[in-house]
């Protein structure tokens, strides 16, 4: 790594360090208050609404599916429910407008509704986590039936209200039929014929019969005679698998069955049967029965959505697509799962259709659709009138709810910036071990070549004092030579004496010179060898 990257690796290093710290310390500061929110009375201090964020007071998200649907047609303008896989909706003026029922119900998977027939203030709502219920036509629900009332198996599929006992309520579960005699305070399994752990789809009472009841199973069509108290497996020639049923007020009864495998009538109250050879009548989805003319019928198959004005006779295809939704823009067009028509004295026929991505509404009958987006509905309350506690806002900002995809970045951030940490942490350690081992090498290197411009100074040193040692030696040898010629030449004594002091000082010179350079042939070998192991060393 070259000096640039690794200023560029402290400087991540830093700022992801300064995310993680915020990360971690809004997590702790929120968890801590939330340990301590009973002794701090966080759920008495209030915040008011202009300080909290718009997501709280309005609805917007993605495209709800709709898959049940409800009418109150008491007034001029009828009173339409929506429930979606989140949350429940409700319309005061015939659908043009929408507010989402939160109070006590929050957004729950709504896969049916039932309004009592004798007090339209009564709604009850089934959902995956049992049966919720509200008295005030859906403002606000004080009621959750699960478990603890007998509703063992809490995912219901459709829910029905007798019509001359409104306290008796009938719950289609995934694991079973049950019925509750107090409103839905309390509910028991209904036997008596039907196989336990049976997965009902839907229950209705026959238009012709009252105290007649048909379910549709998995396994086929069960009826009781009786109320509910006895059943009977009925038409074992129908495929098994219901999805839906509806039959008509006639004599003899007219049935109609909705399965997997196509669309089946029966004209004499199910003695005989017939399949619709209509070609798109495959894998029915839903059946609904017109609340004015009881011989006009809806039907959703995986193919479209079709009516029939006789009974099942002919069908007319009135799918909701590109070319008569008017403001459908890049919506993807989906099957329909459930179908609501409605007509009154005082105001035209509609028909809604609820899919996966909304709500289609037509005023003539499936010729022409509007399309209503429930996940962009408008406020649900005012920032004036609305509080949220402490304790609330805390754990809102603790689970990340409150900061809302910005939390999961920070989350993400925080997880890449823990791994960015201990990666560049990693560079710069080993960065910086690298420099300092190339430092200690350097500094080594150079006082090597320091001692060997030393050595190679005291070795030229030793060479220049062997020559001079030489040369001295040999002027010495010239002096002896000379002084001998003198004592011949002299012999008076006194001079004699004088040059013998002279010649034995000039010996006592000449052995010490030798033994100076015997001292620096020495030292000169001891340089040589350490040159040479130096030298082998490198290689």
């Amino acid at each position: 790594m070259n000096i640039h990257y690794f200023k560029q690796a402290r400087i991540l290093h830093k700022w992801l360090g300064v995310a993680c710290f915020i990360f971690v310390l809004i997590l702790s500061a929120s968890g801590i208050l939330l340990m301590h929110a009973d002794y701090l009375e966080l759920d008495k201090k209030m915040i008011e609404g202009k300080f909290l964020p718009n997501k709280y007071f309005q609805v917007v998200g993605a495209h709800r599916s709709v898959q049940s649907l409800a009418v109150i047609s008491e007034n001029e303008a009828s009173i339409i429910f929506a429930g979606t896989d989140h949350g429940l909706f409700r319309s005061n003026d015939s659908g043009q407008s929408w507010l989402e029922l939160k109070e006590g119900l929050f957004s729950q998977d709504i896969r049916v509704l039932a309004i009592n027939p004798q007090d339209s203030q009564m709604i009850y709502a089934g959902t995956p986590k049992g049966i919720f219920k509200s008295e005030d036509q859906g403002d606000s629900w004080s009621e959750w039936f699960d478990e603890a009332s007998g509703l063992t198996h809490v995912l219901i599929n459709d829910l029905l209200i007798n019509p001359n006992d409104t306290d008796t309520i009938y719950a289609a579960t995934q694991g079973g039929l049950f019925v509750s005699h107090e409103e839905g305070e309390f509910w028991e399994s209904v036997g008596n014929g039907i196989p336990s752990n049976q997965n009902v789809r839907t229950i209705r009472f026959s238009a012709t019969y009252p105290d007649n009841i048909i379910i549709g199973t998995e396994n086929g069509t069960f009826r009781s005679a009786d109320g509910g108290k006895l059943w009977e497996k009925k038409w074992n020639n129908l495929p098994p698998d219901i999805s839906s049923l509806i039959t008509l007020n006639t004599d003899p009864e007219f049935i109609f069955v909705g399965t997997n495998k196509g669309f089946y009538k029966s004209f004499n109250g199910g003695l005989n049967w017939i399949k619709d050879s209509h070609k798109k009548l495959r894998e029915i989805y839903t059946l609904a029965v017109d609340s004015k003319e009881h011989s006009s019928i809806y039907l959703s198959a995986k193919k479209g959505l079709f009516f029939s004005h006789n009974g099942g006779d002919t069908w007319q295809e009135i799918t909701p697509d590109k070319n008569n939704v008017q403001n459908l823009e890049d919506v993807a067009l989906m099957p329909i799962n459930t179908i609501l028509p409605i007509g009154g004295k005082t105001q035209p026929s509609l028909l809604f259709a609820g899919s996966k991505t909304g709500l289609y509404i037509s005023k003539n009958n499936g010729t022409h659709w509007n399309f209503i987006d429930l996940g962009e509905s408008g406020n649900t309350v005012s920032k004036e009138n609305f509080k949220m506690d402490l304790s609330k806002l805390v754990t809102e900002i603790h689970t990340g709810r409150f900061l809302g995809s910005y939390f999961f970045w920070l989350v993400d951030l925080s997880s890449f910036g823990m791994i960015a940490l201990a990666i560049s942490g990693l560079m710069v350690v080993f960065y910086r071990g690298k420099m300092k081992t190339s430092k200690i090498t350097k500094k080594a290197k150079h006082d090597a070549e320091i001692d060997i411009d030393h050595n190679i100074e005291i070795a030229e040193s030793a060479d220049d004092l062997s020559v001079d040692s030489q040369n001295v030696h040999e002027m010495l040898e010239h002096i002896c030579r000379h002084l001998e010629k003198c004592k011949t030449i002299y012999n008076i004594t006194q001079e004699k004496e004088e040059i013998e002091k002279i010649g034995y000082h000039i010996l006592s010179l000449d052995k010490k010179l030798n033994q100076m350079m015997e001292h620096v042939d020495g030292f000169a070998r001891i340089t040589q060898d350490m040159d040479a192991k130096e030298d082998g060393t490198k290689k």
